[in-house]
Order: C-alpha cells, then structure tokens, then sequence
C-alpha cells in the first residue's frame, strides 16, 4: 500500500480488505446479584417465606446465581 506521497496508504472503508476480526463479550449476572429460587412454602416450618437455593432455569446452569463472563472471537476471511 502507498499513498499519494509514497507514504503507507490509509485503512478507511474504501480500502478492501480480505481479514474480517470480530470480538464480542457476553454475560450474565454480570453485577453478581442473588438470583433467590421459590420460597419455602410450609407452614410449619421456620423457614416459611424464606427462599433457601438460587433460581435455576430450564436453559440455564445449574448454580444460576453464579457471574458468567464469554468471551468470543471471529476471523473471516
């Protein structure tokens, strides 16, 4: 690549590239808040009204209340 003053050229969106690099992050709970399960429902119990586990989803992991960080990256070319 040369410029018009024989110097390196520019990088801009007229120039064509052939390498695509994307980076992307994901998470989840990412301020780490207690994500609290059903509350103890019987009534004897001292527990009454208390949630006692994390929340847990059909698609989620198994210890939901736990923060998550992805990191992902794609080159194409």
């Amino acid at each position: 690549m040369s410029g018009s003053q024989g110097g390196p050229g520019r990088l801009d969106a007229t120039t064509s590239r052939k390498y695509n690099l994307t980076l992307s992050v994901f998470s989840t709970n990412l301020l780490n808040r207690e994500n609290l399960g059903v509350p103890n429902g019987t009534l004897t119990s001292p527990f009454f009204g208390k949630s006692q586990s994390l929340a847990g989803g059909f698609f989620g992991p198994p210890t939901a209340g736990n923060r998550s960080i992805f990191l992902n990256a794609s080159l194409s070319f």
